[in-house]
């Protein structure tokens, strides 16, 4: 009966938010233009406050449904917030943008994705247009909190950690509705789900998604000689991701054998 209890809590913590956002949507929608009859040129133009207040809801629901499901768990070890690890996290951050980069520069040259490509890039300039601030600097915290604190924490109790980091970062990317989107974001997954499963501290895979959302907010709206200074920056941070990955790797294994 507990297997299975786990089993649905990852389905339904998903469903839940998919449904929630979206009625939220609707609701600060309704609100604004049929309650205080607002034009749809002026809510679009505030739109990023809405936005902030959807993402305050989320980050209030799921955190406390993260504190519930796990209070029982308080001796859990967990690694304090330090200068290193969050040095560490942000690099991750980082370096798995510059991979993203690379693929999404292949996916442009493959006619079966040009598609996804284009949609990706029409939603980046949508959110350019005003509500950057919400859907790349707070939307970390709350996905952070239902993918890694609950779905993979959830999976952890009736598959091994690998398979629930897998698992996971895959639902994760799917959940972007994108195969371009999907494949980047499934890979952060994996990256933010070692973090958190070494680490025990969602602060670590939050600035992992917060590093790469803030490079990619950054990209929507500099001028293309700053635009290039990114990408070299991005590109040279993907060894050192890579070092601390895998020293978060062998530092779990040291820690199992003690």
């Amino acid at each position: 009966m507990m297997k299975k209890r786990y089993f649905a809590i990852p389905i339904l913590a998903i469903a839940l938010h998919f449904l929630l956002s979206n009625l939220l949507y609707f609701l600060v929608e309704r609100l604004v233009l049929d309650v205080f009859h607002i034009s749809p040129q002026q809510f679009m133009k505030y739109s990023y406050w809405g936005e902030i207040l959807i993402y305050a809801v989320l980050i209030l629901v799921f955190f406390t449904l993260y504190k519930l499901l796990w209070r029982k768990e308080i001796s859990e070890p967990r690694t304090a917030t330090n200068f290193k690890d969050v040095l560490g996290s942000l690099v991750v951050g980082f370096g798995i943008c510059g991979i993203s980069g690379l693929w999404i520069m292949l996916a442009e040259q493959l006619p079966s994705l040009q598609k996804s490509v284009e949609a990706m890039n029409a939603g980046a300039e949508n959110i350019a247009g005003g509500n950057a601030f919400g859907t790349f600097m707070i939307a970390p915290v709350v996905e952070e909190i239902l993918f890694r604190g609950i779905v993979l924490r959830s999976m952890r109790k009736f598959t091994p950690v690998w398979g629930a980091i897998l698992i996971s970062s895959v639902l994760f990317g799917v959940y972007h509705l994108n195969i371009v989107q999907a494949a980047y974001a499934t890979l952060m997954g994996i990256a933010a789900g070692i973090l958190y499963e070494k680490k025990r501290n969602l602060l670590f895979p939050i600035l992992v998604h917060f590093a790469n959302n803030l490079i990619t907010m950054l990209q929507g709206f500099a001028p293309s000689e700053v635009n290039e200074l990114i990408s070299i920056f991005i590109l040279i941070m993907i060894a050192p991701a890579g070092y601390v990955i895998c020293r978060s790797l062998r530092q779990g294994k040291r820690a199992d054998s003690m």
